[in-house]
């Protein structure tokens, strides 16, 4: 059986499990990565990105402390350049 997530918007948005055939299933205008070989498999909500190395999947857990490290840094740099 092969596992299957539903790409909307650059975002897991459904997961499914079939042995059928994808293409007769659903319509061609949905997208659906076969995620069947992926670890960790992605879940809802994470991000799906396609690039030149094919499907990269990062749960909201890889992404947020990146963006809370850009943060404390603008803070501290904003905050720096404000010293006399």
């Amino acid at each position: 059986m092969k596992t299957y997530a539903r790409i909307v918007n650059d975002t897991v948005v459904e997961l499914f499990s079939t042995d059928g055939n994808m293409v007769e299933m659903f319509h061609p205008d949905l997208l659906w990565v076969d995620i069947t070989e992926i670890t960790p498999a992605p879940q809802i909500d994470w991000s799906a990105n396609f690039g030149t190395l094919g499907w990269v999947f990062s749960s909201q857990e890889d992404i947020a402390p990146d963006g809370a490290l850009k943060t404390l840094a603008k803070k501290w740099l904003t905050g720096f350049g404000r010293q006399p």
